[in-house]
């Protein structure tokens, strides 16, 4: 998108573009448990969605359900969450942001790192501005040590993704 400038004509792409800054345009969930592998920070351990409540520019493919792809060049605005299961083994619970299969600058957050109680464990990823370019994807990956496989939680505490619309680049 090009920066309004005086004397420039109103278009419906302009007008659509302007509408999309600061709205919510993907919103996904994991409805159901995945397998975290122990000890590994890949994106092998990317969560993959499967229940998709918003849309609105086609970013998400089923075949790829890790990824959301980035439709137009821009800034955009990710936030969102891992649940693990109960467990007590390890020290360490975290999710990160990895764009085009790589970590982030500033893509992870201060890790859950001590003992490790019984119950549900949410872990919040940092919320991330991003430019992005068309064809540029997103993933959130979780990552835990436990000495086993550990699986994400359902119910109120299964991990989501939000992308907004942050601005043009």
């Amino acid at each position: 998108m090009t920066e309004w400038l005086g004397g420039m004509r109103t278009t419906a792409d302009r007008l659509y573009e302007t509408d999309l800054i600061g709205r919510v345009v993907f919103l996904a969930n994991r409805s159901t448990n995945q397998s975290i592998s122990s000890g590994i920070d890949s994106t092998s351990n990317a969560i993959q969605w499967d229940a998709i409540d918003l849309d609105v520019l086609g970013g998400w493919e089923v075949g790829q359900p890790t990824r959301w792809t980035a439709p137009r060049a821009g800034w955009w605005t990710f936030q969102g969450a891992v649940g693990f299961n109960s467990s007590t083994g390890g020290t360490s619970r975290e999710c990160s942001w990895w764009v085009n299969g790589g970590l982030i600058s500033m893509g992870r957050a201060h890790p859950i790192n001590n003992a490790i109680s019984s119950g549900a464990l949410t872990v919040d990823a940092r919320s991330v501005p991003r430019l992005m370019a068309v064809g540029d994807y997103v993933e959130l990956v979780a990552s835990q040590n436990s000495g086993s496989a550990l699986d994400t939680a359902t119910g109120s505490y299964r991990p989501y993704i939000s992308i907004t619309f942050s601005g043009p680049a």
